[in-house]
Protein backbone atom coordinates (compact mmCIF):
# COMPACT_ATOMS: atom_id res chain seq x y z
CA UNK A 1 0.00 0.00 0.00
CA UNK A 2 1.54 3.17 -1.01
CA UNK A 3 2.85 5.70 1.58
CA UNK A 4 -0.18 8.42 2.40
CA UNK A 5 1.62 12.45 1.68
CA UNK A 6 0.97 14.57 3.57
CA UNK A 7 -0.09 18.21 2.07
CA UNK A 8 2.24 20.72 2.00
CA UNK A 9 1.74 24.66 2.87
CA UNK A 10 4.05 27.91 1.98
CA UNK A 11 5.58 29.73 4.34
CA UNK A 12 3.01 32.34 4.86
CA UNK A 13 0.26 29.66 5.94
CA UNK A 14 2.49 28.41 8.73
CA UNK A 15 2.96 31.92 10.08
CA UNK A 16 -0.83 32.78 9.83
CA UNK A 17 -1.56 29.34 12.08
CA UNK A 18 1.68 30.34 14.16
CA UNK A 19 -0.07 33.51 15.10
CA UNK A 20 -4.11 32.02 15.42
CA UNK A 21 -2.38 29.70 17.62
CA UNK A 22 -0.68 32.70 20.05
CA UNK A 23 -3.88 34.55 19.51
CA UNK A 24 -5.85 31.31 20.35
CA UNK A 25 -4.61 30.50 23.57
CA UNK A 26 -4.22 26.91 23.16
CA UNK A 27 -1.67 24.85 23.89
CA UNK A 28 0.36 23.80 20.72
CA UNK A 29 -0.87 20.47 20.96
CA UNK A 30 -4.81 21.02 21.21
CA UNK A 31 -4.26 23.86 18.58
CA UNK A 32 -2.57 21.18 16.00
CA UNK A 33 -4.84 18.60 17.08
CA UNK A 34 -7.92 20.77 15.84
CA UNK A 35 -6.42 22.17 12.49
CA UNK A 36 -5.49 18.17 11.84
CA UNK A 37 -1.76 19.46 11.89
CA UNK A 38 1.49 18.04 12.52
CA UNK A 39 3.11 19.23 15.82
CA UNK A 40 6.20 18.51 14.81
CA UNK A 41 5.83 20.44 11.47
CA UNK A 42 4.30 23.28 13.57
CA UNK A 43 7.30 23.70 15.87
CA UNK A 44 9.59 23.21 12.80
CA UNK A 45 7.87 26.42 10.89
CA UNK A 46 7.47 28.33 14.39
CA UNK A 47 11.58 27.63 14.68
CA UNK A 48 12.28 28.62 11.27
CA UNK A 49 9.83 31.40 10.81
CA UNK A 50 11.39 32.83 14.46
CA UNK A 51 15.09 32.25 12.87
CA UNK A 52 14.28 33.72 9.30
CA UNK A 53 15.43 30.73 8.03
CA UNK A 54 12.07 29.95 5.94
CA UNK A 55 12.42 28.78 2.57
CA UNK A 56 11.53 31.32 -0.25
CA UNK A 57 8.12 30.80 -1.20
CA UNK A 58 6.96 29.13 -4.11
CA UNK A 59 5.72 31.54 -7.02
CA UNK A 60 3.16 31.28 -9.08
CA UNK A 61 3.43 30.57 -13.30
CA UNK A 62 2.36 33.99 -13.67
CA UNK A 63 5.27 35.26 -12.11
CA UNK A 64 8.38 36.41 -13.98
CA UNK A 65 11.45 34.46 -14.06
CA UNK A 66 14.23 36.24 -13.15
CA UNK A 67 17.06 35.24 -15.23
CA UNK A 68 20.76 36.90 -15.40
CA UNK A 69 21.93 38.02 -18.69
CA UNK A 70 24.86 36.25 -20.54
CA UNK A 71 26.68 37.35 -23.54
CA UNK A 72 28.94 35.69 -26.29
CA UNK A 73 31.74 37.61 -27.64
CA UNK A 74 31.36 38.29 -31.12
CA UNK A 75 34.91 37.13 -32.35
CA UNK A 76 37.23 34.70 -30.82
CA UNK A 77 40.31 35.56 -29.09
CA UNK A 78 43.34 34.05 -30.90
CA UNK A 79 44.72 30.95 -29.90
CA UNK A 80 41.80 30.01 -28.00
CA UNK A 81 39.91 26.83 -28.13
CA UNK A 82 36.47 27.81 -29.36
CA UNK A 83 35.25 24.88 -28.09
CA UNK A 84 35.80 25.50 -23.92
CA UNK A 85 33.87 27.97 -21.68
CA UNK A 86 33.54 29.23 -18.03
CA UNK A 87 30.90 30.00 -16.00
CA UNK A 88 30.99 31.73 -12.74
CA UNK A 89 27.54 32.07 -10.62
CA UNK A 90 28.32 34.66 -7.46
CA UNK A 91 25.85 33.22 -4.75
CA UNK A 92 26.84 36.32 -2.38
CA UNK A 93 27.34 36.16 1.35
CA UNK A 94 30.84 35.01 -0.35
CA UNK A 95 29.99 31.83 -2.19
CA UNK A 96 31.15 31.50 -5.60
CA UNK A 97 30.19 28.37 -7.85
CA UNK A 98 32.99 28.40 -11.02
CA UNK A 99 32.23 26.28 -13.93
CA UNK A 100 35.21 25.67 -16.29
CA UNK A 101 35.06 22.86 -20.07
CA UNK A 102 37.86 22.62 -22.36
CA UNK A 103 40.14 26.01 -23.61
Amino acid sequence: MPKQRHPRYLAQQWQAWIDEQARSGLSQRLFCEQKSLSKSSFQLWKRRLTSGTAAMPQTSGAEAALFAPVSIPATEEPGRDSRGWEIELDLGDGVCLRFRRGG
